[in-house]
């Protein structure tokens, strides 16, 4: 894939060239924990937040302390984005827990993390999205509110088949909505809705990510005064709302 690189535990070739092994529990059974971000000339966007996000994952899954060691994965995004050679880059990190003896599900004592990093020149987004706003369509997921905050793991199911729901559709990203009728989230993406001039969001005790550039909106929203609610929105009142807004971290508002 033209422009797409790769680095496993350091070594940088072009994604095609990459080599993880095939017992690898990342690729077996998707036992990993991953960041996605952008970079600006080599410098990863709110790289603190990611780093921290993603050590929080990794204990939330079981994974070492030590398997996340912020120096080794700065220096590898810089080696990676120099290849890239791009002032803006995509970036994708991936943290497994390493290689098994065998085929157990079962985690071993003892294994070596595997860290995997791709990373592309940045795609912008299409300004006829910009100019002109996306379609969203719902997809019903099991409530998740019980206050445990989500984990970012390499398994992506889900959102895989949510998104090819909503591109049968027609529609630009999945919109989930709980059991109880209650927006959450996108399936890559935050969300974000203004009514009677106050900026809403459904807040974390739902059960969603907590979105790095979510906490950069919120933070410049209340900075200018912006009046912000972290609260449930009911699907049913979705026409009802003034304005929307879809956010991550590589496609930003």
């Amino acid at each position: 894939m033209s422009g797409l690189w790769a680095s496993v535990d350091g070594r940088v070739t072009p994604a095609e060239q990459a080599v993880v092994p095939a017992l690898d529990r990342g690729f077996l059974f998707g036992d990993a924990v991953y960041e996605v971000f952008s970079t600006r000339r080599g410098r990863p966007l709110f790289w603190a937040e990611h780093l921290d996000r993603l050590r929080a994952s990794g204990a939330r899954t079981g994974l070492a302390p030590q398997a996340i060691d912020g120096a080794v994965l700065r220096a590898e995004v810089a080696a990676l984005c120099a290849a890239v050679g791009a002032d803006e880059a995509y970036v994708r990190l991936m943290v497994s827990r390493g290689v098994n003896p065998d085929l157990a599900l079962d985690p071993r004592e003892g294994l070596t993390p595997t860290r995997v990093l791709f990373a592309r020149p940045l795609t912008p987004v299409d300004p006829a999205l910009k100019a002109h706003g996306c379609v969203l369509s719902t997809t019903v997921v099991p409530r998740r509110d019980d206050g445990q905050p989500v984990a970012k793991k390499s398994s992506r199911q889900g959102a895989i088949a949510e998104r090819l729901a909503a591109h049968a559709a027609g529609a630009y990203e999945a919109l989930r909505v709980d059991t109880l009728g209650r927006v959450l989230e996108g399936a890559t993406s935050t969300f974000f809705a203004v009514r009677a001039g106050v900026l809403l969001t459904p807040p974390l005790g739902l059960g969603i990510l907590d979105g790095i550039t979510r906490r950069h909106v919120l933070a410049v929203a209340r900075a200018a005064s912006v009046p912000v609610a972290e609260a449930a929105i009911p699907a049913e009142a979705l026409d009802e709302l003034d304005e929307a807004f879809i956010c991550s971290s590589t496609r930003g508002v």
